[in-house]
């Protein structure tokens, strides 16, 4: 009756993984650091080397707090990259774990078969070359997902949550992909989850010792609840089933007023439940009620519950063993969902949008036709399988099956959506089409509205709702060039192509993504003549106040622009500096950078740059007017050229006209 692994998951529960790129980047970075730094140490086994790490992430900045066990939060933090293949037991980065560093800091090509970021092309290999085959568990869970989505040609959140996870080999994911058709015509989950609970052996025996004729104590609890961390979170179960018993046999015919004390000391016992299984079993017992809304129709409700309905004590305790285990496994499953997305994103061939699960476009029908053979081959021994795993290898030497030749795949496109690609059509098609996914995004999330809300909450610094309403896989001064680069998307009216202007990394769902690297203009927006003349407009944005923020944006917003006219050649192009609040010496700085040389590369020079500031309540002001860039164009020009003494210039030409 010992507990025996159900289910599956990449990473661990103990280490938080918002903004996952960014956080595996940075290990990469300090643990190629510390290997320099201590070449002649191992970790294995050492618990000294393992906090040694711990401090240096935290000298490094990585991670604030004292954890309890440094040894044991440096395994942690870590243990993720192992599962990944960007690391080696030992710590050590892999073939792969270097390539991924090597792309820090450098434009990431889309040079592959899914013209997806580089980075996200070796996360992709990785998770199809990715196999468990231990306790029990014999799958390759990115495989197995690729499946169900060619089969099924989406999941919901709670099959990608519920379902997924619990195949443990290949046939079990043949039969989840029927089981899952069943239960989108009425079949619940809980159903689906307790006929897997009674496909185990050790569910089996405890139950069956649990409706054995003996008194029901804490010792029982401990038996048949299996708790993987301490016996002794089992106990709380035990006044709550011996309240169950008195309510559904002892005070079965009595008054709603007869009942209530004891649905009081019922609610409270489950109080005592650790961890989210508490709100379970409220949901499941108390249907959102509350003692003092209990009344007549909640006494009616209860009674309807299937624990309620049973008529011996036998079936009572196959109901309450049946909703235990059922909640414990939801729990855990849950807890399983946020790793499992997280990791699985890193691919950016996935869609998780509109509590639905589905493949992009190209890689849809690249698997289509080879996803059966996949899912059958058989799992690699272990020395082969982590010689695989930790090499870097391209696409059809991880399998036979997979091809380089794109050729087949466009025409299936072409076949079932009636378009006439080719090999070299292709890559524009897609950029369009996100585009237009990219548009209605905005339409649906990013309204006036939205932006204006968006940008108050980050001058405010209420980050964690930002996170909640934009992405938590980004960081807030990521984040805020992305709200900008939005903006100025409306602005000039969805002109030219934003995925080309803003200088981000995007995820399948066209959200933004921080990394470890960096040194480009944030946003360069590029104009067509119109009413003004062709140029390149680079948007430059902050979070820094203070002296800080000459500190940090003085030299490189002047670099970049500099860089960018000695490329382009174009006298015309221009910088605007955004940030929630603007330093004073600051505006003065961009200012005097009217009457300065900047030197090209070719030794000439550019006389003068043209660096228009502005804080977010200007823009918020621009947003909710509906100005359009032509009139901001000719507003940002006048203010340039205008001959308002420094100190006044900002307020007349800037505060004042816009």
């Amino acid at each position: 009756m010992a507990f025996k692994s159900y289910s599956w998951c990449i990473g661990t529960t103990s280490f938080r993984v918002s903004q996952l790129n960014y956080k595996i980047e940075r290990q990469l970075q300090l643990l190629k650091k510390f290997w320099e730094e201590n070449p002649d140490v191992s970790w294995k086994n050492n618990n000294e080397v393992q906090s040694k790490y711990y401090y240096f992430m935290k000298e490094n900045q990585f991670l604030i707090g004292d954890a309890n066990r440094p040894d044991k939060d440096a395994r942690e933090k870590t243990s993720g990259l192992v599962d990944i293949g960007l690391l080696t037991k030992d710590r050590k980065l892999t073939e792969v774990g270097n390539k991924i560093e090597s792309l820090l800091g450098n434009e990431r090509s889309k040079d592959n078969i899914f013209y997806i970021d580089e980075d996200s092309y070796q996360y992709l290999l990785q998770f199809l070359k990715l196999q468990i085959n231990t306790n029990g568990l014999k799958i390759k869970p990115f495989i197995s997902l690729l499946y169900m989505l060619e089969k099924l040609d989406y999941l919901t959140y709670d099959e990608f949550t519920y379902l997924l996870p619990l195949c443990k080999n290949k046939y079990d994911v043949k039969k989840m992909v029927d089981t899952i058709r069943t239960n989108r015509m009425g079949v619940d989950l809980d159903t689906i989850i307790t006929t897997r609970i009674y496909d185990m052996d050790n569910y089996l025996s405890a139950l069956e010792e649990f409706r054995k004729d003996y008194p029901v104590n804490e010792k029982t609890f401990e038996m048949i609840g299996m708790n993987r961390k301490s016996a002794n979170y089992e106990h709380t179960y035990l006044p709550v089933y011996n309240e169950l018993v008195n309510l559904v046999f002892h005070l079965r015919h009595n008054s709603f007023d007869d009942r209530i004390e004891s649905y009081n000391k019922l609610y409270d016992y489950c109080k005592n439940i650790s961890g989210n299984a508490k709100s379970h079993w409220n949901e499941y017992l108390f249907m959102g009620y509350k003692p003092k809304t209990f009344d007549e129709e909640f006494d009616k409700k209860f009674k309807q519950l299937e624990i309620s309905e049973v008529k011996n004590i036998i079936d009572f305790k196959r109901v309450f063993f049946e909703r235990e285990h059922i909640i414990k496994w939801k729990v855990n499953l849950k807890e399983y969902f946020d790793l499992n997305k997280r990791y699985f994103s890193l691919t950016d061939i996935i869609k998780f949008e509109d509590e639905k699960i589905e493949l992009d476009l190209l890689p849809k029908y690249y698997f289509k036709d080879i996803i059966d053979d996949l899912l059958n081959e058989e799992l690699l021994e272990d020395d082969e399988y982590y010689n695989l795993f930790h090499s870097l290898v391209p696409i059809n030497k991880i399998s036979n099956k997979y091809t380089t030749n794109i050729e087949k795949v466009v025409n299936e496109i072409n076949k079932d959506l009636n378009t006439n690609l080719t090999v070299n059509s292709i890559n524009t098609y897609l950029e369009d089409e996100k585009i237009k996914q990219f548009n209605n995004l905005i339409d649906e999330k990013f309204r006036d509205d939205d932006l204006i809300r968006i940008l108050d909450l980050i001058k405010n610094r209420q980050d964690s709702e930002v996170f909640e309403y934009v992405t938590d896989n980004a960081d807030v001064p990521t984040i805020f060039e992305y709200i900008l680069g939005i903006a100025w998307y409306r602005i000039s009216n969805k002109g030219g192509n934003i995925l080309k202007f803003m200088n981000l990394s995007l995820d399948a769902d066209l959200l933004p993504k921080t990394h470890a690297g960096g040194g480009m203009a944030d946003i360069v927006y590029e104009y067509k003549e119109n009413t003004y003349p062709k140029h390149n407009l680079l948007i430059e944005a902050t979070l820094s106040e203070s002296t800080g923020q000459r500190n940090m944006e003085m030299e490189p917003v002047s670099r970049h622009l500099g860089e960018n006219i000695s490329k382009t050649n174009n006298k015309n192009d221009y910088a605007l500096f955004i940030a929630p609040n603007l330093e004073e010496r600051l505006i003065l700085d961009f200012r005097n950078m009217k009457s300065r040389y900047y030197p090209k590369s070719n030794g000439e020079y550019i006389n003068g740059l043209k660096i228009i500031p502005i804080d977010t309540d200007i823009l918020k002001k621009i947003i909710s007017e509906r100005r359009s860039y032509n009139e901001l164009y000719n507003l940002f020009d006048k203010a340039y050229k205008s001959q308002i003494p420094d100190p006044e210039w900002f307020e007349k030409e800037i505060l004042q006209n816009i």
